[in-house]
């Protein structure tokens, strides 16, 4: 007997887990918890499952291609940024003057791109940077400049914080002045929203119905029963049912 309760156990496990579809894996706990409360705030009945020091997110299979609209929209999960250690580190040639200025110009861009990806309300941090540029032949020098694309939720503090983003910017990249940086903003318009679900009514599930009805008609039965046994006893007191005329 014990057996095959196991076995039927088993057997719901593996067909419940069969419903489901993994929808990201190798998250770290942050992204999980971030992804896992916009999916839920959205109506999608979604999990998270822990394999070591790593998640994943499981939702139903007819929920999946929705799931991955809304992380699609909402950029989930985060980009992780280089910082200026990692892109330097492990060199082994000597690279020339112009891979260090790429080299260079990437690494700025990405920990401006994680600076202001932190800032709230922030899907979308991206940050282009040109270094200082010599040419030998003509003698011309091209000075440096930055182009920021930031998108953002309507509650974010972006918009009030442009001056502050340029001088960060400035601030960051050898040379560069406050009207060389460029800054653009997008306001984020959720696309995938909820599904609004109907307003039920008691009366319209048939068995709340019938339910409804069979306990009017008990508490009908009830109150005839009380009243009959009232009217009996009064009887038996020698009381007439009908009213005593007035005198």
């Amino acid at each position: 007997m014990q057996k095959v309760k196991l076995a039927a156990a088993l057997a719901c496990a593996l067909f419940l887990s069969a419903c489901d579809q993994t929808l990201y894996s190798n998250l770290s706990e942050s992204d999980a918890n971030e992804m896992l409360v916009t999916l839920l705030k959205r109506g999608v009945d979604a999990k998270k499952s822990a394999q070591g020091d790593v998640f994943s997110i499981v939702v139903p299979e007819e929920q999946l291609v929705r799931s991955l609209e809304i992380i699609g929209e909402h950029s989930l999960p985060r980009e992780q940024f280089q910082s200026l250690g990692t892109v330097f580190s492990g060199q082994g040639m000597i690279a020339s003057q112009t891979e260090e200025q790429a080299r260079l110009a990437f690494a700025i861009s990405q920990e401006l791109s994680a600076t202001f990806s932190r800032i709230d309300g922030v899907l979308d941090a991206r940050v282009h940077v040109v270094l200082v540029q010599h040419e030998q032949a003509s003698g011309l020098t091209t000075p440096p400049s930055a182009a920021i694309f930031i998108r953002h939720t309507k509650d974010s503090p972006v918009e009030n914080m442009l001056a502050e983003i340029k001088d960060i910017a400035a601030k960051a990249v050898p040379g560069l002045t406050y009207d060389r940086v460029t800054v653009m903003t997008e306001l984020f318009t959720e696309k995938v929203k909820a599904p609004v679900l109907p307003v039920r009514h008691w009366y319209d599930n048939p068995a709340m119905a019938a339910a409804a009805v069979a306990a009017l008609f008990l508490l009908l039965c009830a109150g005839g029963i009380i009243a009959a046994r009232k009217l009996g006893w009064r009887l038996t007191k020698g009381e007439s049912a009908e009213p005593k005329p007035r005198r």
